[in-house]
C-alpha cells in the first residue's frame, strides 16, 4: 500500500511539474520564438533604412540641429526631455543635451536603440505588415503614439504647423522604400 502511494506521489509530481514546464513554453518560449520567426526582430539592413528615413526627414544627417519651435535635438531631433531616460535606456548613464549635440556617435546608438524598441513594438502591433510597422514607428517617433499614424489633423507646435502624422508617416515610408 506504502508502495502505491509513493508511486502517486511521485507520478502526481512529475505531473506538476510537466504542467509547469508547458505554461512556461507556451507563455515564454513559443512566444518568443514566434516573434523572431514573424520578423519582429529587425535587420539591421531595415534598422539602417528606417534611421535614415526619419533622419532625412527631421535634420537632414545635421548632428548639430536644434528646431527653435520645439527644442528637438541632434540628427534625429529627439526632444530635450527625453535625452536623459533614453541614453540611460541605451547606454547605461544619461547624457545631457549638449553632450548628446557633442557625441554622434551616441545619438546614433541612442537613436537604434529607440526605434528598434518602437520597431519591435511595431511590428508585433501590425501582425508582420512592414509597412505598417514603418509607419507605426514614424508615428510614434513624431508624435508619441504609434496607433495614429493615419491622423489627418495638421500637427502644431508653439503656433508653428507642421504636416498631419498621417503626411509624416507616407513621407517616412517612401523614403524607406527608397533606401
Amino acid at each position: 500500500m506504502q508502495d502505491k502511494l509513493q508511486k502517486s506521489t511521485k507520478s502526481l509530481i512529475e505531473l506538476v511539474i510537466n504542467s509547469v514546464l508547458i505554461v512556461f513554453l507556451l507563455g515564454f518560449v513559443f512566444p518568443t520564438l514566434l516573434r523572431y520567426a514573424n520578423g519582429s526582430s529587425i535587420s539591421a539592413n531595415d534598422l539602417e533604412a528606417l534611421r535614415h528615413s526619419i533622419v532625412g526627414q527631421e535634420s537632414a544627417g545635421n548632428f548639430r540641429a536644434v528646431n527653435p519651435d520645439s527644442g528637438a535635438l541632434g540628427y534625429g531631433q529627439v526632444m530635450p526631455e527625453n535625452v536623459a531616460p533614453w541614453s540611460k535606456a541605451a547606454l547605461g548613464y544619461t547624457l545631457t543635451p549638449d553632450e548628446f549635440l557633442a557625441r554622434p556617435d551616441l545619438q546614433i546608438a541612442i537613436l537604434n536603440h529607440k526605434l528598434t524598441e518602437y520597431w519591435q513594438d511595431a511590428i508585433d502591433r501590425s501582425d508582420g505588415d512592414k509597412e505598417i510597422a514603418v509607419r507605426m514607428v514614424a508615428s510614434r517617433w513624431y508624435s508619441g503614439r504609434a496607433d495614429w499614424y493615419n491622423s489627418t489633423t495638421p500637427q502644431f507646435y508653439n503656433g508653428t504647423e507642421y504636416p498631419s502624422i498621417q503626411e509624416y508617416t507616407l513621407s517616412i515610408l517612401e523614403k524607406y522604400r527608397q533606401h
